[in-house]
């Protein structure tokens, strides 16, 4: 079992990362709402406020995807996974897949 990280800045980028994944199955997908660094620092520390501008199309829209990946199925979901488009004004996203030692259901 693999452990799934996709980090998506796109909103219709992350319609297709979902679609990729159900068409793989994988049913048991985590979608969490997050900030970026650049904009947890303009927001809590104004002085860091002109970091906006190095950003192109801004840091507005963030989300994590945490999804289980059966064994052998890792390099097809990836695979899929290079083909999601993302706005080009926006900053693109990456997905990594982890291989943990151990794994425990509850």
């Amino acid at each position: 079992m693999h452990l799934l990280l996709v980090v998506v800045n796109d909103e219709e980028a992350l319609d297709e990362v979902l679609t990729v994944l159900v068409e793989h199955g994988l049913l048991d997908t985590v979608v969490l709402e997050a900030r970026s660094g650049l904009e947890l620092l303009e927001h809590d520390l104004p002085i860091f406020a002109g970091l906006r501008s190095l950003v192109p199309g801004g840091i507005d829209f963030c989300r994590l995807v945490l999804a289980p990946v059966p064994d052998g199925l890792g390099d097809a979901v990836l695979a899929d996974l290079s083909h999601v488009r993302h706005d080009p004004e926006s900053r693109p996203g990456f997905a990594l897949l982890l291989e943990p030692g151990r794994l425990l259901t509850i």
